[in-house]
């Protein structure tokens, strides 16, 4: 049972602070947790720009992505210290890429896009509906898995939790 205190400390709780600090893992689609570490962002933004140019190849509507979530100046972007209008408008470009990119979640190159996303604005902290909405679908795939493993599902009180034993 959660008490009235423990409730308003809990909504209290930065996240992202921890966000900032540079970790000796960092949350990846593709590489092991330590091996996406010695990634540097710019490899990170090139792996994830090819995935965007390939999945522009299929379905030409990715290239209004190409500035805002996938433009140069996303590298130096930290949504930590944005203010909630720019926050908002990066979250509805996110919503808008995940419904576009949902069909395709199955390729390569979608993998390739989402972990720019990942690694740059913590779509798997940030936007967890939004991207459990763009994978549901492939419930039965590893890849399925594999994102459900990168989101924080400790809280009881979370609307996920139930897919807590797929993470193991």
């Amino acid at each position: 049972m959660t008490t009235s205190l423990a409730r308003q400390l809990k909504k209290l709780a930065v996240p992202q602070t921890t966000i900032l600090l540079e970790d000796k893992v960092k949350a990846s689609l593709l590489f092991d947790p330590r091996e996406a570490s010695s990634y540097d962002r710019d490899t990170i933004f090139a792996i994830g720009l090819t995935g965007l140019e390939e999945l522009e190849l299929i379905e030409p509507e990715f290239a209004i992505f190409e500035q805002s979530l996938f433009n140069e100046s996303a590298k130096t972007f930290e949504r930590a210290v944005k203010t909630q209008e720019v926050n908002l408008q990066l979250d509805n470009a996110i919503k808008k890429f995940l419904v576009l990119v949902s069909p395709y979640f199955l390729l390569r190159p979608a993998h390739k896009a989402l972990e720019w996303l990942i690694h740059r604005f913590h779509i798997h902290v940030y936007n967890v509906d939004d991207l459990i909405a763009c994978i549901l679908p492939y419930h039965e795939t590893r890849i399925f898995v594999r994102v459900i493993q990168l989101l924080n599902l400790n809280d009881a009180t979370s609307r996920w939790h139930w897919l807590k034993p797929l993470q193991v």
